[in-house]
């Protein structure tokens, strides 16, 4: 009898831990890459296995993981962005305009910056909710007029040098852990919360999934877009400032091509492009990915150019492996 009952318990048991295995597929395959790929270039590059090349690999990624925050936030709501690369720039060249050529503050001039953040993303959210223009397209041309303003504003010069105690937004500190680092932690701890613990990361996924489905149940669709397109904004803006810390300057070309960079580790880390899935612990796996292949293939010797090219391909299997699970996600009815 006994026996009888606890056969129905081990296949409930087992189906369990399968549904849960389908949907961490994407997690557990960007990981076990991501080991590879660690041990690939261990092997091949010299001095990559180092405590010192992993701390400068994190300090360079922390711009990327903390835009890649937002991006995931947008992409589970089934939009995209492509400007975020534009706006790293405009932010960093307005911030050093203001400090340098107006004698602004740092955190004034860093506040307006964000603050033109803000209305660049209520305009994108405000476009795809108002007049239903798909945020593709409108991001596509702010890619291109955004940072056309970056490069008017500064007559395509470099903005520099910048007072020394703004050093350390970058090259500081904080409870002896990289001050960029550190920040980008912080981000990434806000955006699991946000996503796993609170009602707006709800309604995220619920916009994301079927949009109409939520609006029937007192989500505000609407504003939810704006929100998201808000906040991946903020985070370029974020972004950019932390560069000029970086670099002593500001420029309109800063942040160029960054947004590959972003939408390649959110889409590795598994978050569909149909929206309504993901999670930020894949997209944190996805940004060591591409940052492990980028500097393991610079360490290795490898022609950038062959980089660009991988990049690519991953993105385009990653796509391909999202499109396969796309039945077996509706199936198991995870979010």
């Amino acid at each position: 009898m006994n026996s009888t009952l606890a056969q129905p318990r081990e296949a409930a048991g087992s189906a369990r831990l399968r549904a849960i295995l389908a949907s961490w597929r994407a997690e557990i395959g960007v990981g076990l890459a991501l080991v590879a790929l660690i041990i690939y270039f261990s092997v091949t590059a010299e001095n990559f296995l180092s405590v010192a090349n992993f701390s400068t690999l994190l300090t360079q990624t922390s711009v990327v993981a903390m835009i890649a925050v937002g991006m995931t936030m947008v992409i589970i709501a089934g939009e995209i962005d492509l400007s975020v690369g534009a706006t790293v720039g405009l932010a960093g060249t307005v911030m050093s305009l203001l400090v340098i050529n107006l004698g602004w503050s740092l955190v004034t001039a860093s506040a307006l910056a964000v603050g033109i953040a803000v209305l660049i993303g209520a305009f994108i959210g405000m476009l795809r909710v108002v007049w239903a223009i798909p945020s593709f397209i409108t991001t596509l041309g702010l890619l291109s007029a955004v940072r056309g303003v970056a490069f008017y504003i500064s007559d395509g010069l470099t903005i520099g040098p910048m007072p020394q105690a703004f050093d350390s937004l970058w090259y500081g500190t904080i409870l002896g852990v990289p001050a960029p680092v550190a920040l980008m932690v912080v981000t990434i701890g806000l955006g699991w919360l946000v996503l796993s613990q609170l009602r707006f990361g709800r309604h995220l996924y619920a916009v994301g999934g079927n949009p109409v489905t939520a609006s029937r149940y007192g989500v505000p669709v609407g504003a939810i877009r704006i929100a998201v397109f808000v906040i991946v904004q903020v985070l370029a803006a974020i972004g950019g400032i932390m560069l000029v810390s970086r670099l002593n300057s500001g420029s309109a070309t800063v942040g160029e091509h960054i947004e590959l960079d972003v939408i390649a580790a959110v889409i590795v880390g598994g978050t569909s492009l149909n929206g309504g899935h993901g999670r930020l612990i894949g997209t944190v796996l996805g940004v060591m990915f591409v940052a492990v292949l980028r500097n393991g293939m610079v360490l290795a010797g490898i022609d950038p150019i062959v980089f660009l090219i991988a990049q690519g391909l991953v993105i385009i299997l990653a796509v391909w492996w999202s499109m396969l699970r796309r039945p077996r996600l509706r199936a198991s009815g995870s979010a």
